[in-house]
């Protein structure tokens, strides 16, 4: 069992465009999408943050730590950055908030890579070669070079992890974590039809 204090980070800034309303208050299972996130991430976790960008006031109801981007319209980046900085645990398993199939087994396994693993500043899932840097185990070791990325606007989330000290951990690392179903867990949703698409797939239409 781990002693090491985590915290849960949940992404809920972005502006949602192509969704066209707040993808992390859609209706989900009678709750939100994000308390479906809070409530697979909160077993591993000691305590919650919500970035929240600029919009806090979406959030005041919640009984968790809302933060503001220091950089505001800077993207995940800055929302990361914010996040981290309030978080007083060295290691945090950040996600975003679009993400309602993510289970506890996928944040507890982040967790376990990241505590039996080498010396490494993140550790990102990789599969079939793409990245997925919003579900990922990340230590307070990479603010100094989140804040440079912010402050030179290089806001491309994957090549700030090619400068942090970013483990990539595949299908095969993350199923001998317990973590099973990987692709499905990682599916995100950035339209209406992509939200219909993952709720059907747990509820049926």
């Amino acid at each position: 069992m781990s002693t090491m204090e985590w915290t849960g980070i949940i992404l809920a800034g972005g502006l949602s465009r192509r969704m066209g309303s707040n993808k992390a208050l859609l209706q989900w299972n009678g709750s939100s999408v994000l308390e479906q996130i809070i409530q697979a991430m909160a077993p591993a976790v000691n305590s919650i943050i919500v970035s929240a960008g600029t919009n806090t006031a979406a959030y005041n109801a919640l009984p968790y730590n809302c933060v503001q981007d220091h950089y505001p319209g800077k993207g995940p980046l800055a929302g990361v950055h914010a996040a981290l900085d309030a978080s007083e645990t060295d290691w945090n398993l950040i996600c975003a908030c679009d993400m309602p199939l993510l289970e506890p087994s996928f944040f507890k396994g982040m967790k376990w890579l990241a505590e039996s693993g080498q010396e490494h500043h993140a550790i990102v899932p990789r599969l079939a070669g793409r990245v997925h840097p919003l579900a990922g185990a990340y230590h307070k070791r990479v603010l100094p070079e989140l804040e440079q990325c912010l402050r030179h606007d290089r806001l491309k989330v994957t090549q700030w992890l090619e400068e942090i000290r970013c483990r990539y951990v595949d299908v095969d690392e993350l199923e001998s974590a317990g973590v099973y179903e990987v692709a499905i867990q990682l599916s995100n949703m950035n339209t209406p039809e992509e939200y219909e698409h993952i709720r059907n797939r747990c509820y049926g239409p």
